[in-house]
């Protein structure tokens, strides 16, 4: 059998892991069972999330930013994996722009750097409702390019198996599934937190639930801008004023570069 080679670059943004695909020349139309096989710990690799970047559709964006989850799902949007695709395109020196303006499912992002290396995300507005799941569970629904179910509860060690249950029970009653963010409030400047996403279960951080956490944190519980969101990778810090746009910024780096035969996972 013909060997079907591809590139990957294995990245990770405070502990959430990622491979990065380049299909700007050729397509690898990665199936939902090679995407789960791929993503194995075991057997595979071994990610959270595929991020493929491709040629963007857009004259006014410079790449197209794709990201499926371990369970071969394509999701909308993700904070971490974000950082990691514009080291990626740094490090492979694709763009000189200061400013890289990515074309995602859920619209236009952009990204850039700090002086002291620090990714910032700019992941738009956040749209918050309060919501109730059919046992009772009380919750902030908030759109942030992706779907978030934010709990905030008064418990500093948010064990996941304490809430695995009612993270799932919350997550199978939306059709497309969501994302669920425990929140434990730390001071009037930090906080906990722990994610169950889609597709992926619990992770050691998730970029767009910090923003979801932290726009209920600012605009429900009065904490103040900026905002340190300490997830189980380590943690990243939210602005936001209420009126403009929430920004994610964070670490991000490259852990390898290797090639696979695909043909081994069909």
């Amino acid at each position: 059998m013909k060997k079907i080679p591809m590139r990957f670059t294995k990245m990770q943004g405070t502990g959430n892991d990622f491979i990065v695909v380049d299909q700007r020349v050729k397509q690898f139309n990665l199936s939902t069972s090679v995407i789960k096989r791929l993503s194995d710990r075991h057997f595979g690799i071994g990610f959270d999330q595929l991020l493929i970047l491709e040629k963007s559709n857009s004259k006014n964006t410079d790449f197209k930013y794709r990201i499926f989850n371990s369970d071969g799902g394509e999701v909308e949007q993700c904070g971490n994996g974000a950082r990691c695709f514009y080291k990626y395109i740094k490090h492979n020196e694709l763009s000189n722009n200061s400013i890289i303006k990515v074309e995602t499912k859920s619209g236009v992002i952009l990204l850039s750097e700090n002086s002291e290396g620090m990714v910032k995300v700019d992941m738009g507005l956040p749209n918050i409702r309060k919501a109730i799941n059919r046992h009772g569970v009380n919750y902030d629904h908030v759109a942030i390019g992706n779907p978030h179910a934010v709990i905030n509860i008064a418990d500093n060690n948010i064990s996941e198996e304490k809430y695995h249950d009612v993270a799932l029970d919350i997550q199978s009653s939306w059709k497309d599934g969501i994302n669920v963010g425990f929140m434990s409030i730390i001071d009037k400047n930090s906080i906990q937190l722990k994610v169950f996403e889609r597709g992926s279960g619990f992770t050691m951080a998730c970029g767009s639930g910090a923003c979801a956490a932290a726009a209920v944190a600012i605009s429900k519980n009065k904490l103040e801008t900026p905002i340190a969101v300490h997830m189980d990778g380590g943690v990243v810090q939210i602005d936001w004023d209420m009126k403009n746009t929430i920004t994610l910024s964070g670490a991000a780096e490259i852990s390898f570069e290797g090639e696979v035969n695909l043909n081994t996972y069909v």
